[in-house]
């Protein structure tokens, strides 16, 4: 289920809030006047200025994952890093928090890392899309099939497609769970903090592109 807005806490003193990803147009590489409008894609100020310089300032492709593991002070390393240096730079964090904090083993940390940060031979933040593993498979039917949604390919290594669903693939219930509770096989070592407690939008999904409704002001 995509959320536009999701907070919870994991211990004391730390709130987590979604994030959106976002670019900086500006070739000085200063930051964007909020008064002036983002450009799309098409814009003709692309066209016409091919020297056009971007500025990675955050991404988020594994929603909350960054904001769970990696220490607070590593964030604004973790939104300017290019993906493919992940593993380098951030295995540890996940792997202390992950002992230290929410009291797994190193092997179970070390797997956890290596889903959502990549290894050195495939890195990246990213969502895992397994393509030929859902024959028949259609956006009609993809909400009811098992094998279809986010971390499924971890849970099915042969037959999972991965990806997110619309609707009932809460991803961050499933990272919080992976971290804290039983959805990856181990025991539970967190029970009461496997899910944010935020089951649904305010306002139920479109049926056509890009199905999420208008924002609520």
């Amino acid at each position: 289920m995509l959320k536009r807005t999701k907070s919870w806490g994991l211990v004391a003193g730390m709130a987590l809030v979604a994030l959106t990803a976002a670019c900086d147009r500006n070739p000085s590489g200063a930051d964007v006047d909020p008064t002036q409008p983002v450009h799309a894609v098409l814009d003709t100020t692309f066209a016409s200025n091919p020297n056009l310089r971007f500025r990675q300032v955050e991404r988020l492709a594994n929603p909350l994952a960054m904001e769970v593991f990696v220490q607070k002070r590593e964030h604004e390393a973790h939104d300017a890093f290019p993906p493919r240096q992940d593993p380098f730079h951030f295995t540890d964090d996940y792997i202390d928090f992950l002992t230290r904090v929410a009291g797994r083993d190193r092997a179970y940390a070390t797997a956890i890392a290596n889903v959502f940060l990549g290894t050195a031979s495939n890195p990246g933040d990213k969502i895992m899309v397994f393509t030929g593993r859902a024959a028949g498979v259609t956006a009609a039917t993809s909400g009811g099939a098992a094998t279809v949604g986010f971390l499924t390919y971890v849970l099915n290594p042969t037959g999972g497609y991965g990806g997110r669903k619309l609707m009932g693939d809460d991803v961050v219930d499933k990272i919080a769970n992976a971290g804290f509770g039983t959805l990856l096989g181990a025991p539970a070592t967190a029970p009461g903090l496997v899910t944010d407690n935020v089951d649904e939008n305010d306002k139920p999904a479109l049926s056509t592109f890009p199905y999420l409704p208008a924002p609520t002001f």
